[in-house]
Parts: structure tokens; sequence; C-alpha cells
């Protein structure tokens, strides 16, 4: 077994050399020390009280309780699966200090097929508007691009709201999501639901299979060191 993933190894470094790697965040992530992880089981053991920090971080983030502890489990239990896994659960962390998470999932139920969706983007407020949701964003639309033709996001707007203006200016302004609705209305009296989407272009779909070999890469030789250490 070792000698076929050693084999493998081969097959991969071939296959990273022939794909350039993503290029870097448009904008500089503050302090230049975070790094985006996808949660597992394994972290409940591994970090202390992990599942009530994400808990709090999301929930601070949208101002209400958006999460659940079971929640929590439930979501890094789904990064068991590794490379075949569905729904993951991002983590930013800056050092030991949970900054924010987001979800990305190749094929939810109610998306068309062959468009993922990120989502539960959810940052600490002394972390916000420091590029840590940028960096979250470009984590899970790397993975999704690997296998997805277009993503999909949601979010609501009220006209004359100042943060949803924000939202709107980030998610389809900076992010690039397009609303097939159309602009939203200008009428104060509602709350629109906007579903939002974006396809997945040539230097992104490129970027996603760099990332997804890097993590391919990574996952031959963690097993191959299992197995030399048994």
């Amino acid at each position: 077994r070792i000698r076929r993933l050693e084999t493998q190894l081969q097959e991969v470094d071939t296959a990273l050399a022939d794909s350039p790697p993503p290029p870097p965040l448009g904008r500089e992530v503050s302090g230049a020390d975070v790094i985006v992880t996808i949660g597992t089981s394994a972290l409940v053991e591994q970090v202390a009280d992990v599942v009530r920090r994400i808990e709090e971080a999301v929930n601070q983030a949208y101002t209400y309780r958006r999460v659940s502890r079971a929640d929590v489990r439930d979501r890094l239990a789904m990064g068991d699966a590794g490379l075949r896994a569905n729904r993951v659960l991002h983590l930013a962390w800056r050092g030991d200090e949970l900054l924010g998470a987001c979800s990305s999932t190749y094929q939810p139920p109610w998306t068309p097929e062959g468009c993922g969706h990120w989502g539960l983007l959810s940052v600490i407020p002394e972390a916000q508007s420091t590029g840590v949701a940028s960096a979250l964003v470009r984590a899970a639309e790397l993975r999704l691009a690997a296998a997805c033709e277009m993503i999909q996001i949601e979010y609501e707007y009220t006209p004359g709201d100042e943060y949803s203006g924000r939202l709107l200016q980030w998610y389809e302004g900076k992010c690039g999501f397009e609303c097939p609705s159309g602009p939203p209305r200008n009428d104060r009296r509602y709350t629109q639901f906007r579903k939002c989407f974006k396809r997945v272009g040539p230097e992104l779909s490129a970027a996603g299979r760099h990332a997804h070999l890097t993590a391919m890469r990574a996952h031959i030789e963690r097993e191959k060191g299992r197995l030399e250490a048994e």
C-alpha cells in the first residue's frame, strides 16, 4: 500500500507541476498570519472549548442565535469525510484565536445541478473589515471551483439600511455575484431576499484544481505516514 501511495504522490506532483497556483487575495489580510482550515470532529479533542467558540463567533456575527452547539458538532463531523465531503465548515484562525467561519457545499438540494454554495459567513466583530471574510470566501470558492460550474449565495437586502447597502456592494460588487431578478427594488417597506450566482471562470477553475490537488497530496502524505508508523 505504501508503494501505491508513493505512485499516487508522483502522479499528483506531476499534475501540480502543470497546474498554476491560485493568485493571492486581492486584499491583504490584516497581520498576514490568518490561516483558513476545514473543521472536523477531531478538532473537538484538539482545541479546548472549540464548539462553544465557533458557536459564539457565528452568533456574534449574526447578532442572533444562528447556530447551536449541536449544529456546530454536526457541521464539524461533515468534514470527517475529507476530500469526499459534500459540505464542510471553513474556520479562520490567527494563532489560537478563532476569527470566523464559512460553510461550502458542492451540491446542496436547493441549488441547480453543478452549482455549489457557500454561506454562514461569520467574522467576529473585532476582526471585521480586516480581510478575514475575503480569506474565508476565497477558501470556500477554491474548494467549490474544483467541482462546480457555478456558485450560489443568498442574503437579505433592505433599501435604505446601511448594513444592507454594504452587503449589496460586497456580494454583488467585490465578490462578483449577480442576481437574475436584476437590481433591488427601491421600496423601503420590504426586505428583499436576493439569490445570486457567479459562474466559475477558467482562472478560478484552474485555481480550484490546484487547491484540490494540494489537499489531495496532503491527504496521501498523511496516509503514507500513518502506514509507515504501524
